[in-house]
């Protein structure tokens, strides 16, 4: 065990120093010129935060620094840790629509610097290795997947100074808890996991309709509100929490759903599809017929059949340390966590598409739903695996090339959607695979998306289009 452990740190420090590394080499010009330089361009702003263009330029990476190392989201929270909600315009709220746990963490560290996106990559590696622990324990793919996971072109975003890592690091001690039968661990997780994000407003969803699920096998509506209560509780608690501090400075119970109002919308379903970046768009298409729709049908299946099945007499609780229990239990609330952003996305952003590979990838239940993938894809015949890939390639293809936005496919642009189609087959058929052809995979595998995600990185401390 802790010799797994030292290898799982190793392997996190190692990737981030390889970032590190090319981050660096590509700031040269001789080496951006004769490598990345050859097939993208970068970004450059030009101007104010009032008037300004950015523009595609062929120049090296540039350096973080206290001037760009807090752009887009990473600004609000700057202000939170440095002043909480003090200080806002009424007219122009956008700092509510942010929790206030990882600007305070921030703020307590002590780290007032751009270090804090090193930090960020730590609380992730951390918040993985829990993961992995509990999830894939003893597994024969573990390394593999580990690895991947540290490497998958979402995993982008526990660079930059947001609340993702700590949104990840606190489940995963909130999984430790269940698993280790600590309640007390994972009710105080729990409360920091809610004061983190906003989405846990679709996890108490997500939470509920899992126990629904169970209930429809059970049929005790005493052990329903029972577990219900029990599991969300610090969930409700933490979010009460965020709500009183926002309503202290605004007087307003509804900070955050009053924000709402900022962000602009179009109206329309498949009219004028958009994102902010074509990067984002790469990666968010592949999150829709990859992950979001599976796991909406996957949803409708799982509803429909314990709905349909005979009652069961067992009552199992989630808090008795059961393994096999737990990892059910969370990979259905992962399931339906994605399917709730799905549906949110739907309902509430019209075809405005930013941001979705991020809600759906950049988080806990992704990763949940990954290191338990080996498991579930065991008894699946390899006919079905290979239709299903046939129809989301198909489907994705159909939805680019239809999609006026995509423009032309063949750019550096959709590495990330690329990067991830590579690996998708791997992923879905590594059980026929021999090791070596695993870690073969993963080795052509790992230049490209370190180059990725530092060419990513750059294109955040340009205050380029975001990704995110």
């Amino acid at each position: 065990m802790l010799k797994k452990l030292l290898f799982k740190t190793v392997i996190v420090l190692s990737v981030y120093a390889l970032f590190s590394v090319v981050f660096d080499l590509l700031q040269h010009q001789a080496v951006y010129t004769s490598t990345l330089g050859k097939l993208s361009d970068n970004y450059e702003h030009v101007g104010n935060s009032k008037r300004y263009t950015i523009n595609k330029t062929n120049k090296p990476f540039i350096d973080i620094n206290e001037n760009n190392a807090y752009n887009w989201d990473a600004a609000h929270y700057l202000k939170i840790r440095d002043s909480l909600y003090n200080g806002i315009d009424p007219h122009y709220a956008d700092r509510y629509a942010f929790y206030p746990f990882f600007p305070v963490i921030w703020k307590i560290s002590g780290i007032r610097s751009h270090h804090i996106s090193f930090v960020n990559y730590l609380f992730f590696g951390l918040g993985l290795i829990l993961l992995s622990q509990v999830f894939m324990k003893d597994k024969r793919t573990d390394m593999f997947f580990f690895t991947l996971a540290l490497l998958i072109p979402s995993a982008i975003v526990f660079y930059l100074p947001y609340a993702e890592s700590l949104f990840v690091l606190t489940l995963a001690v909130a999984m430790y808890g269940l698993f280790k039968r600590k309640y007390w661990v994972y009710f105080l997780a729990m409360i920091c996991f809610s004061m983190t994000r906003p989405a846990v407003v679709i996890l108490i969803f997500a939470f509920i309709g899992t126990d629904l699920i169970y209930f429809f096998r059970h049929r005790s509506f005493k052990h329903f509100i029972k577990q219900s209560v029990v599991t969300i509780a610090p969930v409700l608690l933490g979010y009460f929490i965020v709500t009183a501090i926002q309503y202290l400075y605004s007087g307003s119970w509804t900070a955050y759903f009053d924000t709402s109002d900022i962000w602009t919308k179009e109206s329309g379903f498949f009219n004028k599809i958009t994102d902010w970046s074509t990067e984002g768009f790469g990666m968010t298409s592949f999150s829709i017929f990859f992950l979001a729709l599976p796991a909406f049908i996957y949803s409708l299946v799982l509803a429909i059949s314990a709905i349909v099945k005979k009652k069961e007499h067992n009552k199992i609780s989630l808090f008795t340390g059961q393994e096999a229990y737990i990892k059910e239990y969370m990979f259905n609330v992962s399931i339906l966590f994605i399917t709730g952003v799905l549906v949110y996305f739907a309902i509430t952003s019209g075809n405005v598409l930013n941001g979705f590979f991020r809600y759906t990838m950049a988080i806990p239940f992704f990763y949940i739903v990954m290191f338990q993938l080996p498991d579930k894809l065991e008894n699946i015949k390899p006919g079905y695996k290979i239709v299903g890939l046939v129809l989301a390639l198909g489907a994705l293809y159909w939805f680019l090339t239809e999609v006026h936005y995509t423009g032309n496919l063949c750019r550096f642009e959709y590495t990330g959607l690329y990067l991830f189609v590579f690996i998708t087959p791997i992923i879905l058929f590594e059980k026929y695979l021999s090791p070596k052809m695993r870690y073969a995979a993963l080795l052509i595998y790992i230049i490209p998306a370190i180059v990725w995600h530092t060419y990513l990185f750059n294109m955040y401390l340009s205050n380029a289009w975001i990704f995110t």
